[in-house]
């Protein structure tokens, strides 16, 4: 173990025990959580996370409140009394602000692993298809695709099947529902329960992966062509009304200041112009950039 595992594994431990007794009469708040959990391959017990969450949101409070408490008597015009306050709120915010993240965090999480599964999966289907083709046994087509890492969290789950077969004794139909239960990703948990019942049936397998990765590259080309569509008008959109936009506020604001205004407002024209120029549009561009890594169907 490297001291970073040994680290966060004292830090679980350490907050566990400060704090799992009385978490347990809260638990029933929170059972929301333990599919989350589950899917975001978190593997540790709703009672530690919640656990490790309060230790943390804890210490973020005992660790910022002394040291804005501290900066604010450097501040003219704050009293102890206005500094204790605005440290007290403002670490009680973040404390919030923390616990908060930590609620969210695993189905973040989720979506994410989602995310990668779905665009991976027409492409790893498509690998499992070729491999059974081969006569290959099915726990060995897992195992195969558990050490082709370009596929991401599908050779994780690979991997995790494996183990359970070749560790824990599961046989591989057992081993398959397992790994669909926990699945984020509808589309491989519908897989990896017809691989399952493919298996039991005694039906034949290559031929299933074969439909199903024709099916999944399907849906794929789909997704890509509606994506490079959208993608297409918010670029329109983006061109017309900031590029644009922008272009013309500046030489309309420009053509308004040569006309012998006021000083003052000649001033407030250019501030305009720089909010607008090294602000407005680097701000704008990188949310819009943002935006459509967030609804691409890329990874």
């Amino acid at each position: 173990m490297s001291f970073t595992t040994d680290l966060v594994e004292w830090y679980k431990n350490f907050s566990y025990k400060m704090f799992s007794s009385w978490i347990e009469k809260y638990l029933p708040y929170f059972e929301s959580l333990k599919p989350d959990l589950k899917k975001a391959n978190i593997k540790i017990s709703l009672r530690e996370y919640l656990s490790i969450a309060f230790m943390t949101s804890i210490m973020v409070f005992v660790m910022e409140f002394p040291f804005v408490f501290l900066i604010t008597l450097f501040i003219p015009g704050f009293s102890v009394l206005m500094g204790f306050i605005f440290s007290f709120s403002l670490s009680m915010v973040f404390s919030v602000g923390i616990f908060f993240f930590f609620y969210i965090y695993p189905s973040m999480m989720v979506k994410e692993r989602k995310r990668n599964i779905d665009f991976t999966l027409p492409f790893a289907t498509l690998y499992l298809a070729t491999i059974s083709g081969g006569n290959v046994p099915p726990k060995s087509i897992f195992k195969i695709l558990s050490r082709f890492k370009d596929y991401g969290e599908i050779s994780r789950e690979a991997k995790e099947i494996t183990e359970n077969i070749e560790l824990f004794g599961m046989d591989i139909t057992e081993a398959l529902r397992k790994a669909a239960e926990k699945s984020p990703s509808e589309d491989f948990k519908e897989l990896l329960w017809g691989i399952s019942t493919t298996i039991s049936s005694g039906g034949n397998l290559s031929m299933y992966l074969h439909e199903k990765a024709n099916s999944f590259m399907q849906d794929y080309r789909r997704r890509m062509s509606e994506y490079s569509q959208a993608m297409s008008t918010m670029l329109e959109v983006y061109i017309t009304l900031i590029i644009v936009g922008s272009i013309f506020f500046i030489v309309m604001s420009s053509m308004m200041s040569a006309f012998g205004l006021g000083a003052n407002l000649v001033n407030i024209i250019v501030i305009s112009q720089f909010l607008v120029i090294f602000i407005g549009l680097p701000l704008i561009s990188t949310l819009f950039i943002i935006f459509l890594k967030k609804i691409s169907p890329l990874k």
